[in-house]
C-alpha cells in the first residue's frame, strides 16, 4: 500500500477540460512532488483518506423513447477550524464524465470498480481540517449534446479565482464553480437526477473512513467509499456469473476491530448476492459495512463464500482502524 495511485490521480492533467495552462493555474503538480506532500501529511501510519466514486445506479433515466445520456461532475472543498473553506489540487480537483448512455434501472457502466475516479483527498491528520464537502451532480442531457470539456475547463477557471484562504462556507467555492460548469453546460436545459453535497466529518467516525456511503434521489443512487490509502485492502473485483459462486480471501490476516465494506453491482434488477456470515447484498442495498466480530475476521480469513442469482460485479475493502 502507498500513494502511487492516489498520486497518478491528483497529477493527471489529462482529465476532460484541463490544458497546461489551467493545471499551472491549479498548481497541479508532477507525480513524485504529489507524492512527497502526500507522505509529509503522514502520521504513525495513517495515510492521506481517498473519497471515491464507487457507482451510480440511474432509476429513472427521464427519457421516454430511449435511454438517457448521462454525465456526473463533481467539486471537493475541505472545511477547517473556524467555518473556513480551502481547496488545493492536492486534495482534488473537479472532475467528471461526459454523457454515457444508461436505461432505467441501469448501473452506469463507465464508472469501473477496479479504478473508481476520485472524488476528494482528505489530509486527516493536519488538526485544522474537519470536514469534507463533495457536491456530487448526476444530469441527464436532454438538450444540445453538452460540451463536457468545455464545461469543465470553466469550472477549473473560476476555482483557479477563488482564495486558498480567508473563505468561509462551502459556497463560496462551490458556487462559482458549479455556476461556470451548469451554465457552460447549459443545465438548464437538462434533467438533475442527483446534486447533493456529500459531507464528511472528523468527528463522524473520522470521516466515514473504511465504509460506504450513498446519496439517493426517486431518480438515481450515487455510491462512494472512503479509503485510507496506507491502511485500506481492496479485495477484488471479482466477477461471478448467474447462479455461480466466489470466494473474497485477504492476501494477509484481518483482526477484529477493523471496518469491512462490501459491494455488489449486479445486471439484473433483482440481483441477490449471499455473503455468508456477513448478509445479503440486493440491487436495492448493493452494499454493507461491518466492524468486524472475531466470528466475522474468522470467516473473512477463511474465505468469505459469495453465491449469485445473476451476473454481478464485488469488490470489498478492509481497513485497519
Amino acid at each position: 500500500m502507498n500513494y502511487d495511485a492516489l498520486g497518478a490521480q491528483l497529477a493527471n492533467r489529462s482529465r476532460p477540460g484541463l490544458s497546461e495552462e489551467l493545471a499551472d493555474k491549479l498548481n497541479v503538480k508532477s507525480e513524485d512532488a504529489v507524492r512527497g506532500e502526500l507522505l509529509a501529511l503522514t502520521e504513525d501510519k495513517r495515510g492521506v483518506l481517498g473519497v471515491y466514486l464507487l457507482a451510480v445506479y440511474v432509476i429513472d433515466d427521464t427519457d421516454f423513447w430511449s435511454d438517457g445520456e448521462i454525465y456526473w461532475w463533481s467539486i471537493p472543498t475541505l472545511e477547517t477550524k473556524g467555518g473556513g473553506v480551502t481547496w488545493g489540487a492536492t486534495y482534488g480537483l473537479p472532475n467528471g464524465a461526459p454523457p454515457h448512455r444508461c436505461g432505467d434501472l441501469e448501473w452506469m457502466t463507465n464508472i469501473a470498480l477496479k479504478d473508481p475516479p476520485l472524488l476528494a483527498a482528505i489530509p486527516q491528520t493536519d488538526p485544522e481540517v474537519v470536514g469534507c464537502n463533495v457536491r456530487v451532480a448526476v444530469y441527464d442531457d436532454d438538450g444540445a449534446v453538452a460540451d463536457f470539456a468545455t464545461s469543465m475547463a470553466a469550472g477549473y477557471e473560476a476555482l483557479s479565482l477563488c482564495k486558498r484562504s480567508g473563505l468561509t462556507g462551502t459556497s463560496s467555492i462551490v458556487g462559482p464553480v458549479r455556476d461556470a460548469i451548469f451554465k457552460t453546460l447549459r443545465g438548464e436545459q437538462d434533467d438533475v437526477l442527483v446534486e447533493h453535497d456529500v459531507v464528511l466529518r472528523r468527528d463522524d467516525a473520522r470521516f466515514g473512513v473504511g465504509f460506504i456511503g450513498s446519496a439517493s434521489t426517486t431518480k438515481a443512487r450515487v455510491y462512494y467509499f472512503v479509503k485510507d490509502e496506507l491502511r485500506t485492502v481492496t479485495l477484488g473485483p471479482v466477477a461471478i456469473t448467474k447462479g455461480a459462486s466466489a470466494t473474497l480471501k485477504p492476501d494477509q490476516p484481518v483482526a477484529a476491530g477493523g471496518a469491512f465494506a462490501i459491494f455488489a453491482r449486479g445486471a439484473d434488477k433483482s440481483t441477490e448476492v449471499t455473503c455468508g456470515i456477513l448478509g445479503t447484498l440486493t440491487t436495492d442495498t448493493p452494499f454493507l459495512g461491518k466492524v468486524l466480530d472475531e466470528a466475522q475476521a474468522k470467516a473473512l480469513n477463511a474465505g468469505l463464500k459469495l453465491d449469485s442469482n445473476a451476473d454481478v460485479s464485488v469488490v470489498a475493502f478492509y481497513t485497519a482502524l
